[in-house]
């Protein structure tokens, strides 16, 4: 009777089943990335003088300002592993890259610009492109456990600095009563809203390390992350 209680109380024993991990993907992660950045910007001139004078704007406007740059930064986001091989996600991005192009003349008045006068002698425009932003979504497929081949695309935010100088010169009566000598120069910057999208792969490897090669219109890069 003894035995025949003690395998009774035995078999009413509860029993415990260890959670399953999360699965690898999932989690919020940070890093940083290096690469590359080509940029292309059209300058168009509406005007040259305040309303009620008179000029002509030639053919030099519009004029385009191209260049390319080392593009340094960092990222933040969240992945969320939602089937076996499929994994959505959200990532910000913020990165500095500082390149000048640089060319001689203002567009719309590099040729002629003003009826009677030789035009511009030392005039020169220029066009930089510094730090840039994005927030995006992405979305991707899992070859096997650790590489990740992914889509991403959303907001992007790109800060520019334009620049013109004007010789003070009876050759160039643009700037003949504009404050400063022997040239003058105006600068704004801004920065516009536009969109970015392209794909890269990703690999995790070790127990919270990953990197990655990505490519966006207009920038690419190489990225290392940590997972949080």
């Amino acid at each position: 009777m003894l035995a025949m209680a003690a395998s009774a109380a035995a078999a009413d024993l509860p029993t415990y089943t260890k959670a399953p991990p999360p699965p690898a993907w999932t989690g919020f992660y940070v890093g940083g990335e290096i690469g590359g950045k080509w940029s292309d910007a059209t300058w168009t001139t509406t005007s040259l003088f305040d309303p009620g004078f008179t000029t002509t704007i030639d053919s030099s406007s519009p004029a385009d300002f191209r260049t390319s740059s080392v593009r340094a930064g960092g990222y933040f986001g969240y992945n969320w592993q939602f089937a076996r091989q499929w994994v959505g996600g959200v990532e910000f991005d913020i990165a500095y890259s500082d390149r000048t192009t640089t060319v001689a003349g203002i567009p719309g008045c590099t040729i002629l610009c003003i009826p009677g006068f030789p035009g511009p002698v030392l005039d020169q425009s220029s066009v930089r492109f510094q730090s840039d932003e994005s927030l995006r979504a992405r979305l991707g497929f899992l070859l096997n456990p650790t590489t990740l081949l992914y889509g991403t695309g959303g907001v992007a935010w790109q800060t520019v600095q334009v620049s013109a100088t004007c010789q003070h010169s009876v050759p160039d009566p643009l700037c003949l009563f504009v404050a400063g000598n022997p040239l003058a120069t105006a600068t704004e910057t801004f920065t516009r809203a536009g969109w970015t999208a392209g794909g890269g792969v990703e690999l995790l490897f070790q127990r919270n390390w990953m990197a990655r090669a990505e490519y966006r219109t207009p920038i690419s890069a190489l990225a290392t992350g940590f997972w949080i």
